[in-house]
């Protein structure tokens, strides 16, 4: 029997007449972090958003801590939820509120606490960010990596068992970026979390990944230790990675 956290079985999905996931099958182990590296518009962040009910499949099913999801309504969604964060992409913060209000947000919807235990563990969490004594600034007060790390205080706040990062790295400069990096693959050992990281960031890939997928035209092409992946003769693979995770001809 596996033990995967998270798993795909033959995950199809289509927008219109366009086929975005074409059969992809994946299973990420507890504790593990996997990167699912591809081109812009390959689908990556369309397969991370069916982890959490924010799309489904048309065919194939989505399994979380053993349950399978794909049938389940708003509510039973909820405790889905609940086990899994999410860091996206432009880090979705509420600019109405406080780095306070949007950290404690989830406690208050899903938590009983009091306010001085919601504001106690929204000062934890942002101390395992890195954050200090910014928990009365606005998101329009912050710079690019701050709101970032604001986002992920956010996704660990009801202390998950599995992180999504949807392009964690995306429009930082390459210093941010490496400390983004480097926070994602500390906040794994010291949490245990299972993870999931798209992306088509080379180098955060191979900084935080345990392993590496590959996606390509909606299905999986690669996938591999990082060690394998870097000495993959997969065509596809190769040419991303020469290609500084842009992508170009396939080397022949």
């Amino acid at each position: 029997m596996n033990d995967f956290f998270i798993e795909y079985s033959d995950v199809h999905k289509s927008f219109g007449e366009k086929r975005v996931l074409a059969g992809v099958s994946l299973g990420i182990t507890r504790g593990e972090t996997v990167v699912v590296l591809g081109g812009s518009g390959t689908g990556k962040s369309v397969l991370l958003r069916h982890t959490i009910g924010l799309h489904r499949p048309d065919s194939g099913e989505v399994r979380v801590d053993g349950e399978e999801i794909t049938g389940f309504d708003e509510e039973q969604l909820i405790d889905t939820r609940k086990k899994v964060g999410m860091l996206f992409q432009a880090g979705a913060l509420f600019d109405s509120m406080t780095v306070e209000e949007n950290v404690g947000y989830a406690l208050r919807e899903h938590t009983d606490w009091d306010n001085e235990r919601v504001c106690e563990r929204v000062r934890e969490v942002l101390q395992l960010v890195e954050l200090e004594n910014v928990e009365d600034l606005m998101p329009a007060d912050l710079s690019g990596g701050m709101r970032k790390r604001v986002a992920l205080a956010r996704a660990v706040a009801l202390a998950p068992r599995a992180i999504l990062y949807d392009e964690p790295t995306t429009g930082l400069d390459p210093v941010t970026a490496n400390t983004i990096s480097q926070l994602i693959r500390s906040l794994q050992r010291r949490l245990g979390v299972t993870s999931i990281v798209v992306t088509h960031d080379i180098r955060s890939a191979f900084t935080v990944a345990d392993r590496i997928a590959f996606l390509h035209e909606g299905q999986i092409v690669f996938d591999g230790s990082v060690e394998a992946a870097r000495a993959s003769d997969q065509p596809l693979l190769r040419s991303f990675l020469q290609g500084g995770g842009y992508g170009q001809t396939p080397v022949q």
